[in-house]
């Protein structure tokens, strides 16, 4: 879409002619809306619900809601990681709009550029399609797409390559908006094997605020065959913590909700902090 924010790499490709949900290093899933996703926006939409109004359901989230009420407000940011269809963070981008927020930021990130192009933006442009005020001459802006141009920008590649970008200060997020650290990051499904349950945990280590910042890990309790998990997530942060001992940081991590139907994979919902030792 003419006018976004994209910052696309070099070596995705298209998908590849063949059913599968995921071929590492090739294509990692972005066109699936998977289960875990939809339970991280039900999570976020209760969260709103008690920021709209004021309402606490637990003292125990306090550090969600604030961070959730900072991501939408002026100067706050949000982080999607792997974000194929990027529900969760569309659900942010849409409540941001609505409180007509003009410096906040949301990333959205995914290794395949044709995920981004023909699901993700899409997507959010449909979330926030009618709450967008015509500005300027109607025959030449559109407001939805001026919305999403002022708030959002869309990243392919890998992570490591996007922690180098916003280390780096090379996304153009909004003025007032810390460019490398985050109130929120979101992440469905990224913890699959034990490679992605480290990489999580550097993006956790490298870009949540310190202090403040709340990541969301959603995530299944096994992911049999190949690794990944809770468990091996939380090895993950403890592992990262332990090499950037030298910075005085180290994640915390909690689970906060769980889903289990008594016929299916338990899954969990993670919340990660960034503080000081």
């Amino acid at each position: 879409m003419d006018g976004l924010h994209y910052i696309l790499p070099q070596h995705t490709t298209r998908l590849p002619e063949k059913n599968t949900d995921l071929i590492p290093g090739v294509y990692e899933g972005g066109l699936k809306v998977w289960e875990c996703s939809v339970d991280l926006c039900r999570f976020l939409a209760q969260t709103l619900d008690e920021v709209i109004l004021t309402t606490k359901s637990s003292d125990d989230l306090q550090y969600v809601r604030d961070a959730v009420t900072r991501s939408i407000g002026d100067g706050g940011s949000t982080l999607e990681l792997g974000c194929g269809h990027g529900l969760p963070a569309c659900l942010l981008l849409r409540e941001s709009v609505r409180r007509r927020c003009k410096q906040s930021a949301i990333v959205f990130s995914d290794f395949n550029d044709f995920v981004l192009r023909d699901v993700t933006t899409p997507n959010a442009r449909l979330n926030i399609s009618g709450l967008c005020d015509q500005q300027g001459d109607a025959s030449d802006v559109d407001p939805t797409t001026e919305a999403m141009r002022k708030r959002s920008v869309f990243v392919g590649g890998d992570w490591m390559g996007l922690s180098h970008k916003l280390s780096n200060s090379e996304l153009l997020l909004p003025d007032g908006v810390v460019n490398d650290r985050f109130d929120i990051i979101l992440a469905s499904e990224t913890t699959y094997t034990n490679d992605s349950c480290q990489d999580t945990a550097y993006l956790m280590m490298k870009h949540l605020k310190v202090g403040t910042g709340v990541g969301l890990v959603a995530t299944k309790r096994f992911y049999f065959g190949v690794g990944g998990g809770d468990d091996a997530f939380n090895q993950a942060a403890v592992i990262m913590s332990d090499c950037h001992e030298s910075s005085g940081l180290r994640l915390v991590v909690r689970t906060i909700q769980s889903y289990d139907t008594g016929n299916a994979n338990i899954r969990d919902l993670l919340e990660v902090r960034l503080v000081n030792k």
